[in-house]
């Protein structure tokens, strides 16, 4: 126990140190120190008096995971579009269950949403929140991290009725509420809990509306999230409209871009602008294929996102995975048809760290905490999980880089520690009951599900029901 008055320090002792800072490489064994909850050492051997000392020696050290896009209230929604398309998102989902969602509804699917991410590693999120039905659900979304430990960025988007609509007259337009909430409530929490305008951009409102969101959001000064580019089949130069209007700037983070042009990819670029990927999510509802290479070749550094676990496991590594599996498809088949082969490991285009590093380093660029986490590197926060290398499916870790993004999940993640503090330990939740959020989402399942005209779902009491 630290002295009062003194910073409390901690010693991760003697793991697989992959640290995603270049400047500090990766450690075999290395030791991380932590005191105040910042990293302030990361070697090969740190020889100190730690208040607590933590013994990776059998363990897999990291930077936490980063989220750059993550519907967080699709708690009660898992699965639910697997064998869906993005048109059934339009028809179904946001106008049937969506507008469904009461705000109890939203606080138990988020602190599902929330628990679930940090379960799996995951320690910093952009939250694009589309479900502001009203104030209450406001508060209920925000009450649901306040009262959690994630590092977040709070994407406050639109009501689902304004979602629905496209742009027409809707029932909560206005970022007044955005900017009330940003005042009172997000400057006593600016170390870890920050703010976005999740705006609908050019693809679903005018360029009016779309430089009446960015110029308010830049009046509150916080950055902007959208989506662009989906699905695939047509081009609606998002982009290009913004660039033209004169509002591209680094504050503004593109989501999905499976439409957008090498143009557009080139202004982003230029801007300083970034972009959140979702491979799962896009190939599962065929948005279009992960534009993941053609961002790159502009001179983009693409982030890896969950999306929504209507379509996706939530899992982060399996995003990366797809992500690095699907980049090389598309790489492999650009060789095939000019007729050449498959030579050498340069022709597979993307590597095992550039995925890591999209879950990681670039994932928190692309959300702006790039100085903050994302790297294991003197003067960040310690965000940090720890992977249990003698799980099967890990073990004997020879290429570690390569066998994390090829085999690692959710479940391999035995500590996770954000600031500095313990959120999971020998592999479970600390002040999380799991049961309890678990029986708060079926309950919200049940009760959203039967209130929807949705055929996608049939509540447990219509199964029992039947089987009498």
């Amino acid at each position: 126990m630290a002295e009062q008055g003194r910073a409390m320090k901690t010693l991760i002792k003697g793991g697989i140190v992959i640290s995603m800072d270049p400047a500090v490489g990766d450690l075999r064994p290395g030791d991380v120190l932590i005191e105040d909850g910042a990293i302030v050492e990361v070697a090969g051997a740190i020889d100190v008096q730690a208040d607590e000392l933590i013994d990776a020696s059998q363990m897999v050290v990291l930077p936490g995971l980063i989220d750059p896009h993550r519907h967080l209230w699709y708690g009660a929604q898992r699965a639910i579009a697997y064998d869906g398309t993005y048109p059934m998102l339009l028809d179904s989902v946001w106008p049937k269950v969506g507008l469904t969602f009461q705000a109890q509804d939203v606080y138990a699917s988020m602190r599902a949403g929330i628990a679930d991410a940090l379960n799996g590693g995951i320690t910093s999120v952009l939250d694009w929140c589309h479900v502001m039905n009203s104030p209450a659900h406001v508060e209920a979304a925000v009450r649901a991290h306040l009262e959690s430990p994630l590092r977040a960025v709070f994407g406050f988007g639109p009501s689902m009725a304004r979602k629905g609509t496209q742009g027409d007259e809707a029932q909560y337009a206005s970022w007044d509420e955005a900017r009330d909430v940003y005042a009172q409530t997000f400057p006593a929490h600016s170390g870890r809990l920050s703010l976005a305008l999740a705006i609908q951009g050019t693809e679903n409102d005018s360029i009016e509306e779309a430089r009446h969101d960015i110029t308010t959001a830049r009046d509150i000064g916080v950055p902007v999230t959208l989506h662009v580019g989906y699905p695939q089949g047509g081009h609606r130069y998002a982009v290009k409209k913004l660039q033209d209007d004169g509002l591209m700037g680094p504050d503004i983070q593109f989501v999905h871009c499976n439409g957008t042009t090498d143009e557009e990819f080139k202004m982003i670029a230029d801007a300083g602008a970034t972009v959140a990927i979702s491979p799962a999510t896009e190939v599962a509802i065929g948005m279009g294929i992960p534009p993941t290479g053609r961002a790159r070749a502009q001179g983009v550094t693409p982030s890896f996102g969950c999306d929504a676990i209507i379509a996706t496991s939530g899992d982060m590594f399996d995003e990366a995975r797809a992500g690095l599996l699907l980049e090389r498809a598309v790489g492999q088949q650009r060789l095939y048809a000019r007729g050449e082969e498959v030579a050498s490991s340069e022709d597979l285009g993307f590597t095992s760290r550039e995925a890591l590093e999209a879950i990681t380093i670039n994932a928190a660029r692309s959300i702006w905490l790039g100085d903050r986490v994302g790297s294991l590197s003197p003067g960040k926060r310690a965000d940090v999980i720890l992977l249990r290398a003698t799980d099967l499916n890990l073990a004997p870790m020879n290429n570690v880089v390569e066998t994390l993004v090829s085999c690692a999940h959710a479940g391999n993640v035995d500590t996770v520690l954000v600031d500095g503090k313990a959120v999971k330990r020998d592999g479970k939740l600390i002040g999380i009951d799991e049961r309890q959020i678990a029986s708060e989402l079926t309950a919200c399942r049940e009760r959203v599900f039967a209130q929807a005209d949705y055929e996608g779902v049939v509540p447990p009491v219509a199964v029992a029901a039947a089987a009498r």
